[in-house]
């Protein structure tokens, strides 16, 4: 016999359903490539054109980054011949490439003035060293930000395209400011100046949500408010506020703040969240409700960054606070303190397939006897190490489609695999017990149906886009309206330790279809919409939710300005 309901009614297991039970409504936006341009102040030559004179041998000098013996087949005349300078230039051009091929795109081989002695041409490399570097465009940031910046660059002996990119890449995840490069010939000379050009817009968003996907213990109606605000002190630096409501109870609040620590990409980020809630329903008469709070600190650095893939290590600590009480009396309290250590990223693969990781560790080091009469959960303790996973793919679904006709394969669809797995050391506490049920989860079931202190969850789930053209508001027919039909299913298990009488191991399946639909925002002036209409139903594991429904119908929207 399982007992599930408890475990939908502690606030620990409340706080980190409502955080992951938030809707997604789209795909996270894929990478913009930078914009990265070089001007040339190389002249064309005629190949034909000028005198010809003898070449025994073309000696390459001012190169340290690819060895002469690796460019001496690009440059090898055998046993000599009558060229032109238009034909050296050649010659040079094919060392350029050889150079632009490992990413050193402001290297640059050319035939300098010279006297030709016994047939030997000497052909100059300049590698591209960063000389200046210059703003341009800003008006509410300084310049110095920016240089700031873009000085980890200066670590490079020669500009390679792959750290430039990195550092524009970085500057464009930033809120408010849109930047482009322009490479330029240096004042010095073998080196290249750099014209950082700058686009400040909005620093700050905003945005509304409500959804039913909440517990009918506290509350199903949910309603949200985020907004955040950036480069209020610092080119990076962000305060963020979360504040979600039911319409029983239930209340949560999380202000935040992200400030960029070192010019390579590091940051510091301090959180405080606080939730209480009020039990209803059939529990009502009990008086019971509970709250958390939770004070975080997390350290996060980027080790790669490009175009196709990045990845970061954090680490962090979390102090947490969880009480219970019913009918005036604390019936549990539970401190908690850990520390964490994690990795992350994302990359796209050749299979038109773009791949999220998360993988953490976190080491508890209170709440040690496992006999503490006000323990939330019998025998757990919160000395205990959690191990946590969460993989995401979004898999482009015309790799499937290679042999339909051309006007189907046109229409766009993806899958979404998603897994996520946690595993601990002993028997938990329950704010530290991973759950399955609702959305975020196993969609068909309550909220936090089952809990348990090992667990895993996999869902696949098919989106087949209908983009179209309507003028909503005046002047908005070249933006689309993308519909979206969507069928999933998701599968989940728990698993109790040294399980108490009324525990057990439990595994449920829910699937589904729906609808959503996204409305861009025709300019930073107007707010983007969306709206999202899912059901899911129990499938056979042959259990039978603890709302005794036969499936849920999730609704959600979102204004974002």
């Amino acid at each position: 016999m399982v007992l599930p309901v408890w475990g939908q009614t502690d606030p620990g297991i409340i706080e980190k359903s409502l955080r992951k039970s938030r809707p997604e409504f789209q795909p996270p936006p894929e990478e913009v490539v930078p914009d990265i341009q070089v001007e040339d102040s190389r002249e064309l030559i005629d190949a034909g054109a000028g005198p010809t004179f003898f070449v025994r041998e073309i000696k390459v000098e001012g190169n340290t980054l690819i060895s002469s013996e690796e460019l001496a087949p690009l440059v090898d005349v055998d046993e000599g011949e009558n060229m032109t300078l238009g034909i050296l230039t050649l010659y040079a051009n094919e060392v350029t490439a050889a150079y632009a091929a490992r990413g050193y795109f402001l290297a640059r081989a050319f035939i300098p003035a010279q006297e030709i002695q016994n047939g030997v041409i000497v052909l100059q490399v300049m590698e591209g060293k960063l000389g200046g570097i210059e703003v341009k465009g800003n008006k509410k940031i300084a310049s110095e930000q920016f240089v700031q910046r873009m000085e980890s660059l200066r670590d490079e002996e020669v500009l390679n395209e792959s750290a430039l990119e990195r550092v524009l890449l970085e500057l464009n995840s930033l809120m408010g400011v849109q930047v482009r490069s322009v490479l330029r010939a240096g004042e010095l000379p073998g080196t290249t100046d750099l014209v950082l050009q700058v686009k400040e817009g909005r620093s700050y968003t905003a945005s509304l949500d409500v959804d039913n996907f909440g517990s009918r213990f506290t509350g199903p109606v949910r309603t949200g408010v985020t907004a955040t605000v950036g480069n209020l002190f610092k080119l990076g630096d962000q305060f963020s506020l979360r504040v979600v409501q039911s319409d029983q109870g239930q209340d949560y609040f999380q202000p935040s703040f992200l400030f960029p620590v070192t010019n390579r990409g590091t940051t510091l980020k301090a959180s405080f969240t606080h939730s209480e809630h009020d039990l209803g329903g059939n529990l009502k008469s009990l008086r019971s409700g509970g709250s958390s709070q939770i004070f975080a600190l997390e350290a996060k650095h980027p080790l790669h960054r490009s175009r196709t893939a990045q990845l970061f290590v954090k680490g962090g600590m979390e102090a947490r606070n969880y009480t219970n009480e019913q009918l005036g009396e604390n019936t549990s309290d539970d401190r908690l303190f850990d520390i964490y250590l994690g990795v992350g990223g994302n990359f796209s693969d050749a299979y038109k397939g773009r791949n999220f990781f998360d993988f953490q560790a976190k080491s508890g080091f209170t709440e040690t006897n496992n006999k503490e009469g006000l323990n939330s959960r019998t025998n757990g303790q919160g000395d205990v190490t959690v191990f946590s996973t969460s993989v995401v793919r979004y898999q482009n679904a015309s790799i499937l489609n290679n042999k339909i006709p051309e006007f189907i394969n046109k229409i766009p669809g993806f899958f979404i695999l998603k897994a996520t797995g946690q595993f601990t050391t002993a028997r938990v506490l329950s704010p530290d017990q991973t759950s399955v049920g609702g959305f975020g989860s196993i969609r068909g079931f309550a909220l936090s149906e089952f809990s348990g202190d090992h667990g895993y969850t996999f869902s696949l789930e098919y989106n087949y886009s209908f983009p179209f053209k309507m003028p909503v508001y005046a002047g908005w027919k070249d933006k689309d309206i993308n519909a979206t039909l969507l069928g999933f299913i998701d599968h989940g298990k728990v698993f109790v330790e040294d399980a108490e009488s009324g525990e057990d191991h439990q595994a449920i399946t829910g699937a589904g279809f729906g609808f959503k639909l996204n409305m861009p925002a025709k300019d930073e002036a107007l707010a983007s919409t969306s709206f999202s209409l899912i059901w899911g139903i129990p499938v056979m594991s042959g259990v039978i939710p603890a709302d005794r429904s036969f499936g849920t119908l999730y609704l959600s929207g979102l204004i974002s300005y």
